[in-house]
């Protein structure tokens, strides 16, 4: 009741302010989603966008406040950022080391080939586009779900331009950004952004410092030169910096026998083990540092005769993630593991309008290489203080036999794709009503592997057997098994020292036709598909072949039904898609039987079907309401051996709706905008079982922003995200086998603040 009032307070005040004849139309949207600027409308594409002005004023910060607003887009964090997981009508994959996206990540037209590299704060954006459905054509491989698009602002030619801003928040929050730009001379000009942003721990520890912090920063530089009117280059140069206790679940310990070690050690524990109480009990905090860095080189020469463009891009990082897997209050088993990698991509196109057709032709270079460790002794899996007395009570007094304290299993992994395309893309305007659009794109792809996995230990069946008499040995196979030498980590994982090559060759295509019934009302029906990138398994293997460490590639089509309509003389704006999405070998992160480690496998056919509609309205002058919907009546497997598995984080509904109403007041205007989002019942694992009481969730979010904008210049706003306080876990894990434990991924409690902000122009 108490968020209501208001909102109806500024509703009537708006009404009041609005003349009955004001001249009322929403503002056009401009794309980029062809590659090419285009409007929204006109485009056989689904398309959600958000400009600026949407992205201030729905005080959106991460490419997760993104997906809040977007029905057909989940982002959740599990185990850290560069693990984040996107997908776009339920189809995505979390991202790893070895494991390409569903989702390729675009800034300014550079391919991220991690999405960790693209989740940071969002500073200075100009436009941000989720493009649904495989982009395989003009995007290339990786995109087999859709794109997230995002274009930064750039360098003002004219004059000086600039903010500053700041914003101070529960949880101890502190966040700077800034941005300036201007003209150094007549055809050079600058720009730079930035942001620092620390905040406490919204995951209480009993057993130490609180979970889940923010101690971040990003700094961007550009650099435009016109030397003549047809020549343009601009250097884009940017670093990320992140030093966090990051990425914790809540945790439930079933294992009454954990509880008691621990507080026999002194240790406290969460009494209420209540999941969804943001209060844990982890000895051992999960710590995340980054350092990457960004460039790139966009270089547009435009004629009479058409626009070249090329678009270098280059990113190196390195992260190191230490935590316990057992998220408890004990030492069970540890996780250390550095990663680095760099990337080099090259994009030459050439855009040729004629009068009655536009051509897109084009090459594609990308090479990658990732570094899942940093040596043969330095990213390792080790067995804690605490891991003999827990394991004992499940694999019984011949544990001691097969592991000790502090024995490791290291791992040195090294990967390297190159990867080449030619592409083009072609529409045709056959009358003024009829439109025909058709894309190939041929790929080959070259993948390289050097895998490295093996255990030490000191425990007695781990060792040399040589010395023991037959009938001792013959005795411990009868007992226990096991032929000797055996360790707990051979059992748990599969050593590997080899080197794999795979090579891929892919041919993607898009069909396209649009009929315009008018001037504001187009119709189109399309066919496209995407191609995935197989690869291979660092430290685990299938399960029915260890040994094995390959997965295939995987191959979507997609068909599209659409309707984009401008109503009310530019009132109202209605885009409707429905859409059967097919995947072959689709591919799936599952949980080794022994409960310890994942790896990556191909799991048969999926299949999507479903319609997404966007409403967006000026009902008054000064009042907008925008909804989204994503109905989706099929998403499951359809063949292989999980037949009838439903997708992991896809509901059969999930919409928002944001309202905006503006009025003056003194020397400005009061705005009060409200984001309401929800997804059903979805499962929250992407186990093949899994447990319905605890995984299958559903979620509903309301985020608020009351803000005064004075003389164009001062902004001040008041902000509440998730403001009914709604506790969710984003991402569920089956229970760790040595504890019981259940691991929860919440999203973020209620969190509130103030930002001001201050634009120079």
């Amino acid at each position: 009741m108490s968020i209501i009032k208001p909102l109806s307070a500024a509703v009537a005040l708006t009404i009041a302010a609005s003349g009955a004849n004001a001249q009322m139309a929403l503002e056009e949207i401009i794309v980029t989603a062809t590659k090419k600027a285009e409007s929204l409308q006109d485009i056989a594409v689904a398309v959600t966008a958000f400009s600026s002005g949407d992205i201030q004023d729905a005080g959106i910060q991460t490419a997760s406040d993104v997906a809040v607003l977007t029905p057909s887009l989940n982002i959740n964090n599990n185990i850290s950022p560069f693990a984040t997981r996107m997908s776009i009508r339920g189809i995505g994959t979390p991202g790893s080391s070895f494991l390409e996206p569903s989702v390729g990540v675009f800034v300014d037209g550079v391919y991220l080939n991690k999405a960790g590299l693209g989740v940071s704060d969002l500073v200075d954006i100009e436009r941000i586009e989720v493009l649904q459905g495989p982009q395989g054509t003009l995007y290339g491989k990786n995109t087999n779900a859709g794109a997230l698009v995002v274009t930064t602002k750039g360098p003002n030619m004219e004059s000086f331009e600039g903010h500053l801003q700041t914003t101070l928040g529960n949880y101890n929050m502190r966040k700077a950004t800034f941005s300036a730009s201007a003209p150094i001379a007549d055809n050079l000009a600058y720009r730079i952004s930035g942001n620092t942003h620390t905040r406490d721990g919204y995951l209480a520890n009993n057993a130490g410092e609180d979970l889940n912090d923010a101690d971040e920063w990003n700094i961007t530089g550009k650099l435009l030169w016109e030397p003549t009117e047809a020549l343009a280059l601009q250097l884009t140069l940017s670093e990320v910096r992140r030093d966090m206790n990051c990425c914790s679940p809540d945790s439930v310990n079933n294992d009454p026998v954990v509880n008691q070690e621990a507080i026999a050690q002194g240790i406290a524990v969460d009494s209420k083990n209540d999941p969804f109480d943001h209060v844990t009990s982890q000895s051992t905090p999960s710590t995340f540092e980054q350092d990457s860095s960004t460039g790139s080189l966009v270089v547009t020469y435009d004629q009479d005769w058409g626009t070249l463009t090329s678009i270098t891009g280059w990113d190196e990082y390195e992260i190191e993630r230490f935590s316990d897997a057992s998220r408890g209050p004990l030492s069970i088993i540890t996780i250390d593991e550095p990663a680095s990698g760099d990337s080099f991509s090259q994009e030459i196109r050439l855009d040729i309008d004629t009068e009655n057709a536009e051509h897109t032709v084009g090459l594609f270079y990308y090479t990658q290489e990732t570094n899942n460790g940093k040596g043969r002794t330095e990213a390792y899996t080790g067995i804690g203080s605490d891991f003999l007395n827990i394991g004992g009570q499940i694999y019984g007094a011949s544990l001691p036999l097969l592991a000790t304290e502090n024995d490791l299993a290291f791992r040195d992994n090294r990967y390297e794709t190159e990867s080449m395309a030619v592409f083009g893309r072609s529409t045709w305007h056959l009358n003024d009503k009829w439109d025909v659009t058709a894309g190939l794109r041929y790929s080959s792809e070259t993948k390289d592997a050097d895998l490295y996995h093996a255990g030490y230990s000191e425990a007695p069946l781990a060792m040399d057997p040589s010395p023991l008499p037959s009938y001792i040995l013959d005795a411990l196979e009868a007992a226990l098994g096991l032929t000797p030498p055996t360790a707990f980590f051979e059992l748990a994982t599969a050593n590997v020292d080899d080197s794999f090559t795979r090579e891929s060759k892919n041919v993607d295509w898009l069909l396209s036709a649009s009929y315009h019934l008018d001037d504001d009302t187009l119709i189109y029906a399309s066919a496209s598909t995407g191609t995935k990138s197989g690869g291979f398994n660092g430290n685990n293997g299938a399960n029915d072949d260890p040994s094995s460490r390959e997965y295939d590639d995987e191959d979507t089509i997609n068909y599209e039904l659409g309707l984009k309509a401008t109503l009310l003389d530019g009132r109202v704006r209605l885009n409707s898609t429905v859409f059967n999405t097919q995947i072959t070998e689709y591919q799936i992160s599952a949980q080794q039987d022994s409960g310890l480690g994942t790896f990556v496998d191909n799991q048969g056919e999926v299949e999507v079907i479903g319609l997404d509609t966007q409403l967006d309205a000026m009902l008054l002058a000064n009042l907008t309401l925008s909804a989204g919907v994503q109905y989706l009546d099929k998403y499951e497997v359809v063949a292989g051996p999980n037949t009838g598995l439903e997708l992991a984080f896809a509901g059969q509904w999930s919409g928002s709706v944001s309202a905006t109403a503006v009025f003056p007041l003194d020397q400005g205007q009061i705005f009060v905008r409200g984001d309401y989002s929800f997804t059903s019942d979805h499962a929250t694992n992407v186990s093949a079982t899994p447990v319905a009481s605890r995984d299958i969730q559903n979620r509903e979010t309301l985020n608020l922003n009351v803000g005064w904008r004075v003389d164009d210049h001062i902004t001040i706003t008041g902000w509440a995200k998730n403001l009914t306080g709604t506790d969710y876990a984003g991402q569920t894990l089956d229970s760790f086998p040595l504890t019981n434990t259940d691991s929860y991924f919440l999203a973020p409690p209620r969190t509130y603040g103030v930002t001001a902000r201050y634009d120079f122009h």
